[in-house]
């Protein structure tokens, strides 16, 4: 029942980072149509991409550790709850300033989410765990 759960586990957390590193990258494809719409020039259109970088890059080293003493499910609750709320804010941004706002804000949490996962993922497993070639 434990190797169960911990594969679930393994791939639940698999899905969540895989999805919260789309959520920089995957906007990239529809920046031209993101452009006409607000009608913003494309390299402010690119603000949604550089923007969550950077917010990723300031966060990266301090807000894991502000976090780490924080239960890991309530942070990585909010994590989860704080993404899914901007991709729902940005369906629905009435302009650029608010799409920019909904994408940017949310990229605290990304180094916090991946790291916990991260975390989580490799204490689910024994250490004496041999790895498959």
């Amino acid at each position: 029942m434990q190797k169960t759960s911990n594969r679930l586990l393994v791939l639940l957390l698999t899905v969540g980072v895989f999805g919260i590193l789309n959520t920089e990258m995957g906007i990239t494809g529809v920046l031209p149509h993101i452009s006409e719409h607000y009608g913003v020039s494309l390299t402010t259109a690119g603000l949604l991409v550089s923007g969550f970088a950077l917010v990723i890059a300031i966060a990266g080293p301090t807000m894991p550790l502000l976090f780490s003493k924080v239960n890991r499910r309530l942070v990585m609750l909010l994590a989860t709850g704080a993404f899914t709320l901007s991709t729902i804010v940005s369906i629905f941004a009435p302009n650029f300033t608010v799409l920019l706002i909904a994408r940017v804000l949310p990229a605290i949490f990304h180094p916090v989410y991946v790291s916990m996962a991260m975390t989580v993922a490799a204490t689910s497993v024994p250490a004496e765990t041999p790895m498959k070639t």
